[in-house]
């Protein structure tokens, strides 16, 4: 039920308090399903990132094709589900970094957004949804139970 809480109340809070101010701020929805890959696996990670997706893209202001962020996410979630075992930190920064530049390219490929607009504010929200990225693949490797070793008969 927390997870869905979660993934429900990731846009809003996106929406009411990051877009509002004036420093910018992360992809909370993207770092919500990067966090839900991590922990629950690649099936996990895709359907979390279809749910989080469809829910960005109509809550509003809904101002782009619906099932754009659905799609990217949905895909950053089964990706970052697939390598979680290699080497988590990297994994959680670099599948923060695919989505927020996944749903720029989306929304210019789709002709929602002009090139210039969707390039002139990625840096800024790269620069904070990469390192939180690393730390929600931090916080999620301290949680790890600690692997069973095997006992020989």
């Amino acid at each position: 039920m927390g997870l869905v809480l979660l993934l429900l109340a990731a846009p809003l809070l996106q929406v009411l308090l990051v877009n509002r101010s004036p420093w910018g701020g992360p992809d909370l929805v993207t770092l919500a399903v990067v966090w839900l890959a991590l922990a629950r696996g690649p099936v996990w990670g895709c359907v979390a990132g279809l749910v989080a997706g469809l829910a960005a893209d109509v809550t509003p202001p809904a101002d782009g094709t619906v099932g754009r962020a659905a799609l990217v996410l949905s895909v950053t979630g089964l990706l970052a589900g697939h390598w979680r075992e290699r080497r988590p930190l990297l994994v959680a920064a670099a599948a923060a970094a695919l989505g927020t530049v996944l749903q720029a390219a989306a929304a210019v490929a789709l002709g929602d957004e002009p090139w210039r607009s969707a390039v002139t504010g990625l840096p800024l929200v790269l620069a904070w949804t990469v390192p939180l990225g690393a730390v929600v693949g931090a916080v999620l490797v301290r949680r790890r139970p600690p692997a069973e070793v095997p006992r020989r008969v």
